[in-house]
């Protein structure tokens, strides 16, 4: 019942939950092979890729297919060198894996191979479209359009509370970056804050982590405007710290 409950959780979206829920059987039953499959597939999405990343190699030293659970986990852990290995290894196993292929795509871009990242990318975009689709053509003078949209469509707090805070699109997030954070946070974010203490803090919005997955432009305006309110949140929640 419990991992029953667990893959309900995670088809929901509670990775949280899911989580729990799989360590529980863990508890009472450490090799159960299932159930470090599902920590491993559930933690990296909500910030805890090394944990996912330790559940995948417990699942594979039981023999179990690991896939490139292990790689998507150490990618979200941010070591991305780690997550190109392991990428690479899944796809000696099963050439196929297009999840492998979205993960060595996304290291790739992130090591600056920006070619070979497409490459992989558009790999894994021809054998699973629909959950690695082609981005979106978005023309270089829209995305400031887009940007004060999703910034009108926050409400009163959110807008306040970015005031003074310088918005700039980037690319991808640099890497010394995110390594600089502690923890470092996942290279796949879509917007980040960057010296929140400072008088004037800077706010990277991702390009290209912004278009994974949007399917038209109000999908890309929707994911901005939740990135503005999550990092809006973390100034929020340092005001009444």
């Amino acid at each position: 019942m419990l991992l029953d409950a667990s893959r309900t959780a995670l088809a929901q979206g509670d990775h949280a939950q899911a989580v729990m829920l799989a360590e529980e059987l863990l508890d009472e039953d450490p090799d159960d092979i299932e159930a470090l499959l599902l920590v491993a597939d559930a933690a990296p999405r909500y910030g805890h890729g090394e944990v996912g990343a330790l559940a995948a190699a417990q699942a594979a030293r039981r023999g179990a297919d690991i896939g490139a659970l292990e790689a998507a986990a150490l990618l979200a852990a941010c070591q991305v060198d780690r997550a190109l290995d392991a990428a690479d290894a899944a796809l000696g196993r099963n050439p196929n894996d297009a999840r492998a292929y979205a993960v060595r795509g996304q290291a790739l871009e992130l090591l600056g191979r920006i070619a070979d990242g497409e490459a992989a990318l558009g790999r894994a975009a021809a054998l699973r479209p629909a959950a690695y689709p082609l981005p979106l053509a978005v023309p270089a003078d829209a995305w400031e359009s887009l940007l004060l949209a999703a910034r009108s469509g926050l409400d009163r707090e959110h807008r306040d509370a970015l005031r003074g805070v310088a918005l700039v699109f980037v690319d991808l997030p640099a890497l010394d970056t995110l390594r600089g954070m502690v923890p470092p946070p996942s290279p796949l974010v879509d917007a980040l804050l960057i010296d929140p203490d400072a008088r004037h803090p800077r706010l990277e919005l991702y390009r290209r982590n912004l278009l994974r997955g949007a399917a038209t432009l109000e999908d890309l305006e929707t994911r901005m405007r939740s990135a503005l309110s999550s990092e809006a949140d973390l100034l929020l929640g340092e005001d009444e710290a």
